[in-house]
């Protein structure tokens, strides 16, 4: 039995640094001998034994070439489901007894595979003359149209070309942190660390260029963490990369000729990638790190051409005209391998892309010129104007967001914290951007710290009503209002948009941000018409101060849909979703977090109106979408699954709904904080089917589980724990027991350090529940009176849910004849009422929330999952 880890899932795998993933798979476990021998050639290889967990893990990848070894018993069935899949380049079969007839077979129905093999020495030595050529085949270009405003908005692929335009600022400005290099030198493993220790010994500044050039490993390395913008490893290397980029600027400085250079590279590309330069022709693109191109064209003809890939690739060429003239390109001549080193800030323009008939392959010609440095100048000055940034180290960590490296953004970000000065200028933006990862995450308390701090800094060093407190007032607010604390949520909120109206009287995108906050808030509240009313305004804001079918329309018409939704206007709600998909389609040609919400919307939209199959059509879709959009569990999709659950048990599938219920609850528990409150909505939704299927001992047991881990991990008085306490309550036969552990829970509640009072409201309105069901009205009566009193201390005289409240009470005394106290009560939740008379749906809405027969869980509602504009610019 091997030492090695096997059938392991994308996010359980280490980080590649290499640009081609080594799969393994067979019915029984790889020798350990071969396993190491793999090892060395890729430190991630991987081994399976599980042939839909082999699919799942192949899938999963989005940049690395795969390569899968694969035995012959189990060739046939995994290479029928994936043979076609972009990503994977190449097979080896091995067979302890080749049948040549189903050899060539194989061979000729599956174009993919390279040999059949029954040595295993063979086998290794063809994959390592598949990995030198694929080292080879590395470079990649990122485009950036210079004609398009990026100013709000950026493709994946302008944002990595300027990424690498900014990347030697960026490491100019971080100090050495030598603790830091040494927790990342301790993650390395050994094959890394004995060569970075050689390299260290043998480094010398002025011999930069030459040490890049000749220690292979070093080089390899160093290029492999540009390629995949690893964070650590370039950090680690942060001294040698400004001395390579120095030395090369040097060098370019002492070349006097001034005659064109030619030079070329060859290369595989896939079909889809080439289609997609030929409409980018007049475009500059940036390729991906210190790059070489050789004077020898044959030499790249025949690299260009080399058969390993499938018919999915196009051989090319790359054929570049240097001007030297030029001062904005810097590269260096390597004259021993007839080669051209260019600096990693090096920018090309397409001049033309055709098909040479003669060498059967394509010749993409690149140019310089000495134009875009002032493109640039002017693209980045717009970002500081609209983003109020003056500082790129913070722009330069949200590229990596737009990039979807959320790991690294987080990374990228604690260096920052902890190699800055404590008063740099940045540090409250850190701190507000470590707040922004922590609350993605559902780890609000964390988040709400980190928020806190920086407005801290930020009312030490700001003017009073600087948009940057207007941002952390918002960030605040946007936690408040995710822990269920509408009125201080609120608060905060409307103290941004009050600094916000001082700083733009007129329109403005940050403004048209905060009432979209705002409007959130309501929504949560059950306030929709003044939801609506606020989501409206954004909406017009943002049409007037943005180009037309901007991104930004998307998340507020998903917003807008979902508050006419909330109010019955279903008419109105889809041609919401519907244009805020076509705006997403626009924006985006490949599959985007905003589409998948959207689709998501549709679906609980189509649920809604008890159109099931349409609703399951369009979810399953949605969580297609996320499952390729995050290579890794997710909250959203996790609650994309619980959401599936819900048109499951509306068509009383309730096995299948059980099924997605326990998918969701699953992957919650691995994304959010122990004490998130989507947890415990995803333990209800699972205990209310085994109640649907009258499995009580079931729901009991699983409750009781679920009960005793928060017991562990959270402690008695958490509320969490209490949460499920009562839901617990609720499934004892046992009147008396119930009534006992009730009193007993809302002592706890009473008690919370800090307090939760709208948790207690909680609690009494369960209460009310049981005991009006009961028929014990005198203890309902009781524990009403409890509840208004609590919510006249948190509510607004004219608060909609205290008019129901009283209404309720009235209810109370009127059912034991007591018929003043009753008066008193309709009287004062009429002149409330009354305040509201416009408000229908608020009414209605609340009105399901506290009736007699309400419950915390009982009315199922679908998440919002429009994101709260989080204002992450700053």
């Amino acid at each position: 039995m091997s030492n090695y880890s096997s059938n392991l899932y994308s996010n359980e795998i280490n980080v590649n640094n290499e640009n081609f993933q080594l799969i393994w798979l067979d019915n029984s476990h790889c020798s350990t001998q071969f396993q190491s021998q793999l090892i060395e050639l890729n430190s991630t290889a991987q081994f399976c034994t599980d042939i839909n967990q082999c699919i799942t893990l192949i899938k999963s990848f989005k940049d690395e070439q795969i390569i899968l070894i694969v035995s012959m018993t189990l060739a046939q069935t995994i290479l029928s489901q994936i043979h076609s899949y972009p990503l994977l380049i190449s097979v080896f079969i091995f067979c302890s007894n080749i049948n040549e007839q189903q050899k060539i077979e194989l061979m000729n129905e599956y174009k993919k595979i390279i040999q059949i093999y029954s040595d295993y020495d063979l086998l290794i030595k063809s994959i390592q003359e598949i990995i030198n050529i694929l080292e080879q085949q590395v470079l990649s270009f990122y485009l950036f149209n210079q004609d398009k405003d990026y100013t709000n908005d950026l493709s994946k692929s302008s944002a990595s070309f300027l990424w690498y335009q900014l990347l030697i600022d960026i490491l100019k400005q971080i100090p050495i942190n030598e603790q830091i290099n040494n927790q990342i030198f301790e993650t390395c493993n050994n094959l890394y660390k004995n060569n970075i220790n050689q390299f260290k010994k043998d480094y010398i500044k002025e011999k930069s260029i030459e040490l890049f050039n000749e220690k292979y490993f070093i080089r390899k390395l160093l290029n492999q963490a540009l390629r995949t913008k690893n964070i650590q490893l370039i950090y680690l290397f942060q001294s040698f990369i400004i001395d390579l980029y120095d030395q090369i600027q040097l060098e370019k400085q002492t070349y006097q000729n001034k005659e064109i250079l030619k030079l070329y590279y060859g290369q595989k590309l896939l079909n889809i990638q080439l289609d997609e330069l030929k409409k980018h022709i007049g475009y500059y693109m940036s390729p991906n790190g210190f790059r070489s191109a050789s004077f020898n064209k044959n030499k790249s003809i025949e690299l260009a051409k080399s058969e390993i890939l499938s018919d999915e690739y196009q051989s090319i060429l790359f054929q570049f005209e240097i001007n030297p003239i030029f001062q904005e390109i810097t590269f260096v001549i390597i004259s021993e391998k007839q080669e051209l080193l260019f600096n990693i800030d090096t920018v090309f323009k397409i001049n033309t892309i055709e098909f040479d008939s003669t060498l059967q392959l394509w010749k993409i010609n690149l140019i310089n010129d000495n134009t875009y440095r002032n493109i640039f100048q002017t693209y980045f000055q717009s970002i500081k104007n609209f983003r109020y940034e003056n500082s790129f180290l913070i722009f330069f960590g949200h590229l990596f967001t737009e990039l979807n490296l959320i790991q690294q953004s987080e990374i990228y970000f604690d260096i920052l914290l902890n190699s800055l000065s404590s008063d740099h200028e940045d540090i409250a933006s850190i701190h507000n951007q470590i707040g922004n990862f922590l609350a993605d995450k559902g780890q609000l308390k964390l988040a709400l710290e980190k928020y806190q701090y920086a407005y801290e800094i930020r009312q030490k060093k700001l003017p009073k009503n600087h948009p940057h407190i207007a941002i952390s007032l918002n960030n605040i607010g946007l936690i408040y209002k995710d822990e269920s604390n509408f009125d201080e949520a609120l608060n905060y909120c409307q103290k941004a948009l009050h600094i916000d109206e001082i700083n733009y009287p007129k329109d403005h995108i940050l403004k048209a941000m905060t009432i979209e906050n705002i409007g959130g808030i309501y929504k949560e509240k059950l306030l929709f018409s003044k939801a609506q009313t606020y989501f409206l305004r954004a909406l017009n804001m943002y049409k007037s101060v943005l180009p037309p079918n901007h991104y930004f329309l998307t998340d507020i018409l998903n917003s807008l849909g979902k508050v006419y939704c909330d109010q019955g206007y279903y008419d109105r709600a889809l041609t919401c979703y519907q244009k805020a998909y076509a705006i997403s389609k626009i924006n985006y040609t490949n599959d985007h977090l905003q589409q998948a919400q959207t689709i998501e919307n549709i679906g609980l939209l189509y649920k809604t109106n008890g159109m099931l199959q349409k609703a399951l059509d369009e979810l399953l879709k949605a969580l297609n979408m996320y499952k390729r959009i995050y290579s890794n569990e997710h909250h959203d999709i996790a609650r994309c699954f619980g959401h599936i659950g819900l048109v499951y048990e509306a068509s009383n599938d309730l096995d299948a709904a059980l099924n997605y219920f326990n998918k969701q609850l699953n992957m919650d528990e691995k994304c959010l904080s122990n004490d998130h409150k989507n947890i415990l909505i995803d333990i209800q939704w699972i205990i209310d089917i085994y109640k649907k299927k009258n499995e009580f001992k079931k729901a009991f047991e699983f409750c009781q589980k679920k009960f005793q881990e928060k017991q562990n991990s959270l402690g008695d008085n958490h509320p969490i724990t209490l949460a499920i306490f009562m839901i617990m309550i609720d499934l004892y036969d046992n009147p008396i027991e119930k009534s006992n552990y009730y009193k007993q829970a809302l002592l706890l509640y009473e008690n919370l350090i800090p307090s939760d009072p709208y948790a207690t409201i909680r609690c009494l309105d369960t209460m009310i529940k049981f005991y009006f069901n009961n028929n014990e009205i005198q203890e309902a009566l009781n524990y009403q009176i409890k509840m208004v009193d609590l919510e006249r201390k948190l509510l607004t005289n004219d608060h909609i849910n205290l008019a129901l409240s009283l209404q309720r009470l009235g209810q109370f005394y009127e059912i034991l004849t007591k018929t003043d106290e009753a008066e008193k009560c309709y009287t004062e939740s009429k002149i409330i009422f009354e305040k509201h008379e416009n408000n229908h749906s608020n009414i209605e809405s609340a009105h399901k929330k506290y009736s007699v027969d309400s419950n915390l869980f009982n009315h199922k509602q679908e998440s919002n999952f429009t994101e709260s504009k989080i204002c992450v610019v700053l």
